[in-house]
């Protein structure tokens, strides 16, 4: 029997936002998005993500509540290392946030090749600064992976997309008890279980991203995302080849899988990696 085919979804083009250019598609999902457009008040390209207007419900917080939170959290960080917030605003039925836009790619990118001893103590100095200005203000990103490192083109290290981080120091929060929320290969194994989490959680993530930076492989892995967050949860820290293996304490502090046994704080990371480098 033939079939017809099922017809693609058709592209919903973003809004005209008076002056903005939109130029293309950066990443386009069910519940927001992103967009490179040209800022005519500044005067260079921005990233621009929207999500549509909604009325939380007795379902939970919508997209756009979990944007807004998003935003609030980011005007409380000035720091080099986390992304600028140019503009924001509602318009034809979505909310808007301009961004920095970052022409030089992530550090998702830069890992498709194995990095030299140099740019790995380069990017872990400057992410764990970034994370310690995330954490001073009182929040923990949850969501920290290779693909929201994004680099400048002078090569600074900047930290993006907070729409999972939370305040550690309120009781309101967007996130449901039990929830999970995260990116699996990169998940602290509390989260993964949907217990609370703080800035520990962050740290867990900086230690597999530095053990990929080191290795060009990541530390936990499975066939399915159950297996993979049953790796964080079970599996033994992997040993560092020997001649990186000066690094394997500091990998061993951060993936520790109790957060009362895990390096603390991003100071303390940085303090034990600047023995490492001297």
């Amino acid at each position: 029997m033939n079939r017809t085919p099922p017809r693609s979804k058709p592209r919903v083009a973003p809004p005209a936002i008076p002056g903005y250019r939109f130029l293309y598609d950066i990443a386009v999902s069910a519940g927001a998005q992103i967009h490179l457009a040209y800022s005519e008040e500044l005067g260079h390209n921005v990233a621009i993500k929207l999500v549509p207007l909604g009325h939380s419900g007795a379902q939970g917080p919508t997209d756009a509540d979990r944007f807004e939170r998003e935003r609030d959290l980011m005007m409380r960080i000035r720091h080099p290392g986390v992304v600028d917030i140019y503009d924001w605003g509602d318009h034809a039925g979505f909310r808007y946030i301009a961004t920095e836009y970052f022409p030089a790619g992530s550090l998702e990118l830069r890992l498709r090749n194995l990095l030299s001893t140099h740019d790995v103590f380069d990017i872990f100095f400057q992410t764990a600064g970034a994370l310690r200005a995330v954490h001073g203000a009182g929040l923990a990103h949850r969501d920290l992976k290779p693909a929201n490192v994004m680099l400048r083109a002078n090569g600074e290290i900047v930290l993006i997309d907070f729409g999972l981080a939370k305040s550690v120091t309120e009781d309101a929060h967007l996130t449901n008890p039990g929830e999970i929320r995260g990116s699996p290969f990169y998940i602290s194994p509390e989260q993964a279980l949907g217990y609370h989490v703080d800035q520990r959680s962050d740290l867990y993530s900086l230690g597999v991203i530095l053990y990929e930076m080191l290795v060009g492989a990541r530390p936990f892995v499975g066939k399915s995302v159950v297996s993979i967050l049953a790796a964080h949860q079970n599996d033994p820290i992997p040993q560092l080849p020997e001649r990186i293996a000066r690094f394997q304490s500091l990998v061993d502090g951060l993936l520790a899988k109790d957060p009362q046994q895990r390096i603390p704080t991003a100071d303390k990371a940085l303090e034990i990696m600047a023995k490492i480098k001297a």
